[in-house]
């Protein structure tokens, strides 16, 4: 009997652990068919970045050069990022009071989690400069007890840009990846 109370003790300690499947939720809209030899370029930024920032945009450009797109400093394309950590117990809402939307809701802990959850998330809005159009809007998130916003950035800009240069549609896609990860 104690015996078993110890395996049971054992193995609820080890699912509580930091290892294990992570959701990657993902919102993705293709608004608009791309133009023909999609130069971009980024904002310039006039109060500096910090090194998470720096990566961010590094994997990001990576992934665009990837999907064909090229740097350019004459682009046709501005694409603009916003990285987030928070608390992911409290929720998240925008717009007017009679008209508010859900950007992020509260996540409740786990049974037997050892720590508080924070949400990472990137959002990326991919637009036309000739006249303002936004092409392409993608975001991101994840909640990670463990991990580091570092650690989730490579899976955030996949997730993120997963439909850019696929069918424009005149509803976002939302979908959760599932991987195992840091938690």
């Amino acid at each position: 009997m104690i015996r078993s109370l110890s395996l049971i003790y054992i193995a609820a300690l080890g699912l509580s652990g930091c290892a294990g499947p992570i959701q990657t939720r993902v919102k993705n809209h293709m608004a608009v068919a791309l133009p023909d030899q999609p130069g971009f370029a980024f904002p310039k930024s006039i109060d500096g970045e910090n090194p998470t920032q720096q990566l961010a945009k590094r994997l990001i450009a990576a992934a665009l050069i990837e999907k064909g797109f090229r740097p350019n400093d004459n682009p046709r394309l501005l694409v603009e990022t916003a990285l987030a950590e928070r608390p992911a117990d409290i929720a998240i809402a925008a717009g007017e009071t009679d008209q508010r939307n859900q950007v992020a809701t509260a996540k409740t802990r786990e049974l037997l989690q050892s720590c508080k959850d924070k949400e990472h998330r990137l959002t990326i809005g991919i637009f036309d400069i000739t006249d303002g159009t936004q092409v392409y809007s993608g975001s991101a998130a994840e909640y990670h007890c463990k991990g580091t916003l570092q650690q989730s950035l490579p899976h955030l800009v996949d997730g993120a840009l997963a439909e850019l240069g696929k069918r424009v549609t005149d509803q976002a896609r939302i979908e959760t990846h599932i991987r195992l990860g840091t938690d």
